[in-house]
């Protein structure tokens, strides 16, 4: 029996909770990344402006005259919403200046959406405003002046509260960041048959004036949401808030220069309003989940690992290699100290930055650590500070570090390479106030932002000035390479090194033994692979991998590997294809792999998490793989594996099984795919033919655990959102295996009823030809072709996955229990009964 006629709630008051928070405290040279709580951003009209965050801040960088962009956190959801943020300009023309700077909520998949803007006119004049844009059309409801004026490099602080459904009100104001905030400067009520009634995204959205005669940056900073917000109380009645030189509200905006409407991705049409539907049977409670441990590294600097009474100590800036290595006697190096150490020894590094590249011999199990509470980096670069102007550019001399472009014997790889983007493969790197700039091919293509390396002439090209910046440029190509077991580094910062393929182990931090072990570990900034493991029973626990150029982090031949609590995201910053390898977490060839409470978000157009090669029996739970372009989950050429309580969203494919069997779908959310949510594959590769590449060479020639077919896959407990075009999708085109004969089972999941052809099939079954497809827009005709005993549930209307939380919790009656080795691999009760994730 199939459960269906879930409608959308609306959303009940409940206790205030924080839905948004970020202070963009960390680098994106290519959007916004993930917000500290609320997901990921998602833009639109990217290609006219450049969005980054640095400096704790984020910026809208050159944002043209008549041009619009908004960034939105779809996967927010609130309906009772405060909403607030702080802008601030660089520069404020005295004329010809128009910006119009919104924060947005109630945002609904259509694009319909409450904007509650800040206007900043010539001179710095401000104007609060308030309007409701849906299908193309921005609809003004209330506008007033205020009685500051905005200089260049001020903070303003702007919010807006949205209250109830019939009438809406909104709120808003705005003061001067620092100072005490004023009473609402703005009330609006919307009590039009369009107005937006239920629960929505938040975002910001920006319009620049045709009238200006040049782009404009904007900075923004501490944006938040609070959900149900407690009634705010009443200030301290303002000095003498006379009123303001007519600025009578106007409930029609003055026509001066109106916001053209925000670029959008292709809208679905609004779903009808469906009847309420009967309450669905309430289930037995599941258990109340325990907080997930944090993910990623502690801070550079934060740590504070005790070390042993025999530890080698190093002071770059102190010290000497001859010296005793004591804490009163430090050696300068750590090259020296591993010279010095004996195995089992730890090397203790004093606060400084290290520009070093490290081989541990095989012999010495060491372990290398900070000492307590002092940042230390192994930095890859260093500065260049000698410059001449060159007509547009600058250049400097002498430059003889020189990096391989080679992979596979191959320089610059078509396999691995994307045309789009020629010098992936070359590690040059250079960065201007820490801000990597890209390379280009010919001193005729340098740019701001750019730089050139002429190895003939050993000289670097620079597009931006660098007189009064940093410049730095990377001269080394590996950190750490350790073929020693039980080797061990905790509590240390990598960055910057000019890694190439062919370099042992293809990445800047190596561990190639087994029992190594990386902890508090931050590897950022690289130009190939950042962080590589190559053998058993090692871990990877609060590690950050963030923005290297292939891949965060690369792993094979690791039969007992752990990765967990780390985040390995904004990797392929060089863009690579996604295949044969690029991404965030890639292992090949293992067994008994756990990669748990990870994120693995915004790999730029390519995996978040990818087993491949034989990887037998792993458990891929309670991570965040969202926005990564390609595949969010990708099982491909394996076998046995748990899937569970992971959320995926906004990639191609959420999650990917490919020549995969025996695989355990559990408990995640899969939603804004843009093409598949789960989908089945298969094609001709056979483990037991020797031609076809991957095979173990650890496991017989024809290994039985690992046949590389797509069979025996449970998907069960799952919430599917709108967007892509398929929900469920399984098709063998290769070699015409039907569906009907890999063992699928469909039950206990939340699909997205399609209201309108833009909208997800829900499940298409594969034939017998390699092309054909059935599809079953409902669970009852699912369960009718193809499993009576299938039990799902579908909504009444299409919905993102960000606002099926309430509906999921209904649909709980329908779950499948937990079975135990699931309910082991995700930390949860056996027998509970939850739709979504935990």
């Amino acid at each position: 029996m199939a459960v269906a006629g879930i409608a959308p709630a609306a959303s009940a008051a409940g206790p205030s909770s924080v839905v948004v928070r970020d202070s963009y405290a960390r680098t994106s040279l290519a959007g916004w990344g993930i917000s500290e709580v609320g997901g990921a951003y998602e833009v639109y009209n990217p290609s006219k402006v450049s969005l980054t965050t640095t400096n704790g801040a984020a910026r809208v960088n050159g944002l043209p005259p008549g041009q619009s962009m908004a960034a939105a956190l779809p996967y927010v959801s609130a309906a009772d919403v405060d909403v607030q943020g702080t802008l601030s300009l660089p520069v404020v023309p005295s004329s010809q200046f128009g910006l119009y700077h919104a924060l947005s909520f109630r945002r609904q998949a259509s694009g319909a959406a409450y904007r509650g803007r800040l206007e900043v006119m010539s001179g710095g004049k401000l104007f609060l405003a308030v309007s409701r844009e849906a299908n193309g059309a921005d609809v003004g409801l209330g506008k007033v002046q205020l009685p500051n004026v905005m200089s260049a490099n001020q903070k303003i602080n702007i919010q807006y509260r949205a209250t109830g459904t019939s009438p809406v009100a909104i709120q808003g104001r705005a003061w001067v960041a620092g100072s005490t905030a004023p009473a609402w400067q703005l009330s609006v009520t919307d009590s039009s048959a369009a107005r937006i009634a239920g629960a929505g995204s938040v975002g910001i959205w920006e319009y620049m004036s045709s009238g200006n005669s040049s782009p404009v940056t904007t900075v923004m900073d501490d944006f938040s949401a609070v959900a149900n917000p407690a009634p705010a109380p009443a200030p301290a009645p303002a000095p003498a808030p006379a009123p303001a030189p007519a600025p009578a509200p106007a409930p029609a905006p003055a026509p001066a220069p109106a916001p053209a409407p925000a670029p959008a991705p292709a809208p679905a049409p609004a779903p009808a309003p469906a009847p309420a539907p009967a309450p669905a049977p309430a289930p037995a409670p599941a258990p109340a989940p325990a907080p997930a441990p944090a993910r990623g590294a502690a801070a550079v600097g934060s740590t504070a690992y005790a070390a042993p009474a025999d530890a080698l100590y190093v002071d770059v800036a102190k010290g000497s290699d001859s010296s005793a290595g004591t804490q009163g006697a430090p050696l300068k190096t750590l090259n020296g100290a591993v010279a010095k150490a004996k195995s089992g020894q730890t090397i203790v590094l004093r606060q400084g930055t290290y520009n070093e590249s490290i081989n541990v011999p095989f012999q010495k199990s060491l372990t290398i650590q900070s000492y307590p509470k002092e940042a230390v980096w192994l930095d890859g670069s260093v500065p260049v500070t000698s410059w001449q102007k060159s007509g547009s550019s600058w250049v400097t001399s002498g430059w003889t570090h020189e990096f391989s472009s080679s992979m596979d014997g191959v320089a610059n790889n078509p396999r691995f390479v994307n045309p789009a983007e020629p010098m992936a493969a070359r590690p040059d790197q250079v960065f201007l106030d820490g801000v990597q700039l890209k390379q280009v091919g010919s001193a005729a293509q340098v740019v701001a932002g750019t730089f050139f390396v002429d190895n003939a002439a050993n000289t670097i090209r620079l597009g931006s000035d660098p007189a009064g910046h940093e410049v730095r440029a990377s001269n080394l190509g590996q950190a750490v390479y350790s073929p020693a077991t039980k080797t061990t580094l905790q509590g240390i910062g990598v960055r910057r090194y000019a890694t190439s393929y062919d370099a042992p182990g293809s990445a800047t931090v190596v561990l190639a033994a087994a029992s190594a072990a990386a902890r508090d570990l931050v590897v950022v900034d690289n130009a190939m692979t950042g962080l590589a493991i190559h053998n058993n029973d090692s871990v990877a626990e609060r590690v950050t991998v963030q923005r290297n150029g292939m891949l965060g982090m690369g792993v094979n031949a690791a039969y007992g590997l752990v990765i967990r609590d780390s985040i390995v995201t904004f990797n392929n910053t060089a863009g690579f294809k996604p295949a044969p390898v690029a991404g965030g977490i890639k292992v090949t060839r293992s067994r008994g792999v756990t990669i748990v409470n990870n994120d693995t978000s915004n790999n730029q157009k390519s995996s978040g998490i990818w087993l491949d090669e034989s990887v037998y029996n792993a458990n891929v739970s309670n991570n965040i793989s969202s926005s990564n372009g390609y595949t969010g989950i990708q099982l491909e050429l394996s076998d046995t594996a748990i899937v569970a309580n992971n959320e995926t969203n906004g990639q191609e494919t959420g999650i990917l099984i490919f020549d995969t069997g025996n695989v355990k779908i559990f408990n995640n959310n899969v939603g804004g795919n843009s093409l598949f949510g789960i989908s089945l594959s298969q094609d001709e590769r056979r483990q037991a033919i020797a031609s076809f590449a991957g095979q173990d060479p650890r496991q017989p020639a024809v290994d039985p655990t690992v046949p590389w077919l797509t069979r025996n896959i449970a998907i069960s407990n799952n919430v599917f959102g709108n967007g892509g075009r398929f929900q469920f999708y399984a098709l063998d085109k290769a070699t015409r295996i039907p569906v009907d004969n890999m063992n699928v089972s469909i039950t206990g999941n939340l699909f997205n009823k399609r209201v309108a052809l833009t909208d997800p099939c829900m499940v298409a079954w594969g034939g017998n030809d390699g092309s054909t497809l059935v599809r079953y827009e409902t669970p009852s005709a699912l369960a009718a072709a193809k499993g009576t005993g299938w039990k799902n549930a579908i909504t009444d209307g299409s919905l993102p996955i960000g606002q099926m939380a309430a509906l999921a919790s209904k649909s709980a009656s329908i779950a499948v229990p937990l079975p135990q080795d699931v309910a082991k691999a995700i930390g949860k009760p056996a027998g509970s009964m939850v739709v979504g994730r935990f």
